[in-house]
């Protein structure tokens, strides 16, 4: 059932070309009602108000075999009834992160046509700019993103990969090879607690990785109450592991039709079980809708590793998993896959909507 392609394709799908709004925010002056329309959404679900914090996995107790059961409980509680959780003692050094923080942030702050050397081609939201957005008339995301395919190594376009500032390329490299490798032990330890015979059926989820680098440029709008960072959506993926580069809040996940915010700690990831894994448990583990509120006065940088199959393999559920029940979701190609989430606008769960069986 499973192969593997060294090579990615071509012509995956891309997005509308969008307004750079990290240079509408530095022109408060010039953001009329007419340009913010294009971002006012009609309605939006308040933040809750009991404060909740989200379960915390100790990756270093997970793997030690002494402390591994209480660490393995915690995880199966999280990836249950949460669908996140945050990463300590995940072993990336201070400064991995720090280097990657840093180099992400100078990026950023190149001005517009640096930047937009690297812009987004029409097939593939590789590079800068923005991704999902299918039509003129769609409500647009308060944010910049630029996305790099980074592992496995022959996967990776560098023409999209900035020679300034000169670190990047290794700072990414290094952080890459250190998240994917979170990635693994996160889910070969899920691979346990759902009792897989073999481990390799949930870590192959992390054999391809892309990273998607996030700008959310303070709102000086007063309708900022009606505008978002980054529609509420579940991650079309394996595992996503989330780097906090500033420590302003603005994550929030959807639980017991609340919004409930994600307070950075510091050093941690944000880990959160994507689509993917859902489809694979056969809905055992269910993916979570988040979305991301935009300050008035402080900008805000994330950087999301997302992990995958590899192109010429397929996602669908595991055989354990369904045991002597029904299939939930039907099997699909990673490409067809990816061309489907490619295609699509982030609107909650609509990437697994097209793949349920009914």
């Amino acid at each position: 059932m499973e192969s593997s392609s060294s090579e990615k394709p071509r012509n995956l799908g891309g997005s509308l070309p969008v307004p750079n709004v990290q240079d509408l925010a530095a022109r408060p002056d010039d953001l009329t009602l007419t340009i913010l329309r294009r971002y006012l959404r009609p309605h939006q679900l308040a933040t809750g108000t009991h404060h909740q914090l989200i379960p915390v996995v100790d990756l270093g107790r997970l793997l030690d075999h002494h402390e591994h059961e209480e660490e393995a409980a915690k995880l199966s509680h999280a990836c249950q009834d949460w669908g996140f959780f945050q990463v300590v003692n995940h072993g990336i050094s201070d400064d991995t992160l720090e280097e990657m923080k840093r180099d992400v942030m100078a990026f950023f702050n190149l001005p517009l046509p640096d930047k937009t050397a690297f812009a987004q081609q029409p097939e593939w939201i590789e590079g800068y700019g923005q991704a999902f957005v299918t039509s003129e008339d769609q409500t647009l995301d308060w944010s910049d993103l630029y996305f790099l395919t980074t592992q496995p190594p022959t996967y990776r376009d560098l023409r999209f990969w900035p020679p300034e500032p000169s670190t990047f390329r290794r700072s990414m490299d290094r952080y890459s090879v250190e998240t994917q490798r979170v990635a693994t032990e996160l889910l070969r330890a899920m691979a346990r607690n759902l009792g897989l015979r073999d481990a390799d059926e949930m870590t192959r989820l992390a054999a391809a990785q892309s990273m998607r680098m996030n700008y959310y440029p303070p709102c000086p709008a007063k309708e900022r109450d009606r505008v978002l960072g980054v529609s509420p959506h579940s991650d079309a993926v394996g595992l996503t592991l989330l780097l906090q580069v500033s420590p302003v809040q603005g994550l929030q996940i959807r639980k017991g039709g609340a919004w409930i915010p994600v307070d950075p700690i510091p050093g941690a990831l944000v880990a959160n079980v994507g689509d993917v894994i859902e489809v694979v448990t056969n809905g055992r583990y269910k993916s979570i809708e988040h979305r991301v509120v935009v300050d008035a006065a402080q900008e805000r940088v994330s950087v999301a590793a997302f992990h995958t199959a590899t192109f010429g393999s397929t996602y669908g559920p595991l055989e354990e998993m369904v045991g002597g029940g029904e299939a939930r979701y039907r099997s699909i190609s990673v490409e067809d896959y990816v061309r489907l989430v490619v295609s699509s606008k982030l609107e909650g769960k609509n990437i697994l909507d097209a793949i349920k069986i009914n």
